[in-house]
């Protein structure tokens, strides 16, 4: 229903009318303040009375936070030989890409709650601050522990903003608008992916140097804290997290510092053992402590996940079947792509002796291919009844993506990993949108916005560790095969530092080289591969949900050709209207005109604050039904 349906009752309950001055709400935004009253749930989707300026310039800002902050994440790849050369550092290659992905895996929770408990100011500028902080000491690191360190603090400032940046998205516009907005903001952080690699090239071989990679954060990501301040500052709206109004201790139950701090201890004594194998041995004091602890910390944070009442996941929705099988699906996929990415500069820069500018343009077809094919797909999703199809053709010829590269030689062409590039690309952007597809066929919003959540935190878990696990193959086997060269013991010791490459060699060493490190890199990819088919299998699990193509139009203007009836009562939404108590008299004067599907309402009389869920009765009892 809306104003056009109802003249009188939609005037003011969208604000029209001499009520204009207070602020009703849209009758589609109305069912979570219901949810609010009757179960204590948060309510995430209600239209932020913004006016234009305020609105364009939030979402400018959270624009550029989304590009900034998935540049940040590709920007040192092809720079990272280069990195690793200045630091000495092979053996901490793993650990650059998992000091930023890790925070953002494991803090995913807690900034999910503590936006809901503080303002959202508060948290969205600590965040700018954080990353800021991170991006100078990458900027002026000289040892490869505070480039770590940086790195780390990065991550910590960008789980705040992209947890923020969704948010208010979900929050600001309307349904339609919204639809536009989270679309626009996914598009963003893919191209970065894209453009990052391009412009961390171009700095790494400039005269500027890779400190540059990071100093050049500074001025965008300062420009985004002028105009949050500027917005949130000059009158704008106050948000506050939906539980804002607890008391300090109340606020402290709801982040779950347990559940939090076991994930902690499961992720990163993890990480630490495998680089503690690598560097100390396996059977070394320090990587059994890091893989004793790691096992403890796993079954401890499993007995309170079960026991917690306000554990960090509900297992009802990870126990649903098309959420985990979903999850599973992109857990594996984005692990053997952030492999694959990990290896990409060592291909075109070590053995085929590019310089990291070409290397950075040699790594966009990947992402590139990835974007369009899912934005192509998202075209056809809508012509087809099932995207099953869609979904298992994707991971199978992802699947022989990773094939093709592990049995590449060692004098492959440019050429040839372009190719593999765009066809790993192609088939993962087919069965990208299944992410979503099949969760919103069972769950309704604030469930689906949660398993989404915990979807992309573990999916950045698989990345962290997949990267870890194929350094440690990668750099163990590398180191094994120099062993077996006709090198200088000084020419060993370099290489094995990531020191040395394609310099200060013969011609007949650099071809023995290039062979040792294509050899090391296709047992890298080894895990790659088995990823991939973990991927696939998982896809040939997934459920068959009709996919609501064909539903007419007069039937979703009326609500019920979104849901996929599946017995969950997802598509049985009874609706409610909430007005300022000024006008209950008038609502249900105007409601006496209304007929038809419109009065189909359920009635109920609640009080909310300052608000009251309007009692539409008429002499004959309550109306009842189905919108």
């Amino acid at each position: 229903m809306d104003s056009d349906d109802a003249p009188g009752l939609g005037r003011r309950l969208l604000g029209g009318g001499k009520h204009s001055g207070q602020r009703a709400l849209s009758i589609r935004r109305l069912w979570a303040l219901k949810d609010l009253v009757n179960k204590g749930e948060p309510t995430e989707d209600l239209d932020i009375p913004l006016a234009p300026w305020r609105k364009g310039t939030i979402t400018f800002a959270l624009a550029l936070v989304g590009f900034i902050v998935g540049i940040d994440q590709s920007i040192i790849e092809p720079a990272l030989p280069t990195i690793v050369a200045q630091f000495s550092s092979l053996h901490d290659i793993g650990a650059y890409t998992s000091a930023y992905l890790i925070p953002q895996c494991v803090l995913q929770p807690v900034c999910n709650r503590l936006y809901s408990i503080c303002s959202f100011s508060s948290v969205y500028l600590s965040s700018v601050l954080l990353f800021i902080l991170g991006s100078i000491v990458c900027a002026v690191s000289e040892s490869s522990p505070s480039f770590i360190c940086g790195r780390a603090l990065s991550g910590l400032g960008a789980v705040g903003l992209s947890v923020g940046g969704f948010r208010m998205l979900a929050l600001m516009p309307a349904e339609k608008e919204q639809n536009v907005s989270m679309g626009a903001f996914s598009l963003i952080l893919g191209s970065s992916v894209v453009i990052g690699p391009i412009i961390g090239g171009a700095i790494t071989q400039s005269h500027l140097g890779w400190h540059w990679l990071f100093w050049i954060n500074l001025p965008i990501i300062g420009l985004v804290l002028l105009l949050v301040i500027g917005v949130t500052y000059t009158g704008g709206p106050d948000l506050r997290g939906e539980k804002y109004g607890l008391k300090f201790w109340e606020k402290l139950k709801l982040l779950d510092w347990l559940g939090t701090s076991l994930l902690a201890l499961t992720l990163v004594p993890l990480i630490l053992a495998l680089d503690f194998g690598q560097t100390y041995g396996w059977k070394n004091p320090r990587s059994v402590v890091m893989f004793t602890v790691f096992g403890v910390s796993l079954v401890l944070l499993l007995l309170h996940q079960r026991i917690a009442k306000e554990a960090i996941f509900e297992r009802a929705i990870l126990l649903n079947r098309s959420v985990w099988i979903t999850t599973g699906i992109f857990f594996c996929a984005l692990s053997s792509v952030s492999v694959i990415i990990l290896f990409l500069p060592f291909l075109f820069q070590v053995i085929k002796d590019l310089d990291p500018r070409t290397s950075g343009f040699l790594s966009f077809p990947l992402a590139g291919t990835l974007a369009i094919s899912t934005f192509a797909f998202s075209i056809i999703s809508t012509k087809i009844p099932y995207f099953n199809p869609l979904a298992i053709c994707g991971t199978v010829i992802f699947l022989v993506s990773n094939i093709l590269f592990i049995a590449m030689k060692s004098n492959f062409s440019v050429a040839e990993v372009v190719g593999y590039e765009i066809v790993a690309g192609f088939g993962m952007g087919m069965a990208w949108l299944a992410e979503i597809i099949y969760p919103r066929a069972v769950l309704d919003k604030h469930q689906l916005a949660t398993a989404l959540g915990y979807s992309r935190m573990l999916q950045q878990i698989g990345a962290a560790v997949a990267v870890q696990i194929s350094a440690v193959a990668f750099t163990t086997t590398l180191t094994h095969n120099l062993v077996g060269l006709s090198l200088t013991p000084d020419e060993v010791s370099s290489l094995k530092e990531g020191s040395g490459i394609n310099s200060h060699l013969s011609p007949a060493a650099k071809v023995a080289v290039a062979k040792a490190y294509s050899k090391a890199i296709r047992i890298g990819l080894a895990p790659s591969l088995v990823w991939a088919g973990l991927a696939l299998l998982f896809a040939l699990a997934l459920p068959w949900p009709r996919l609501n193509n064909s539903t007419n139009k007069s039937e979703q203007k009326n609500g019920r050709g979104s849901d996929i009836d599946n017995g969950s009562g997802v598509g049985d939404v009874a609706l409610s209207f909430i007005v300022p108590s000024t006008e209950t008299s008038s609502v249900k004067n105007d409601y006496s005109a209304v007929s038809g599907p419109e009065r189909n309402l359920l009635v109920s009389r609640l009080s909310f604050d300052s608000l009251h869920m309007v009692d539409l009765n008429d002499e004959n009892g309550r109306w009842t039904g189905v919108v």
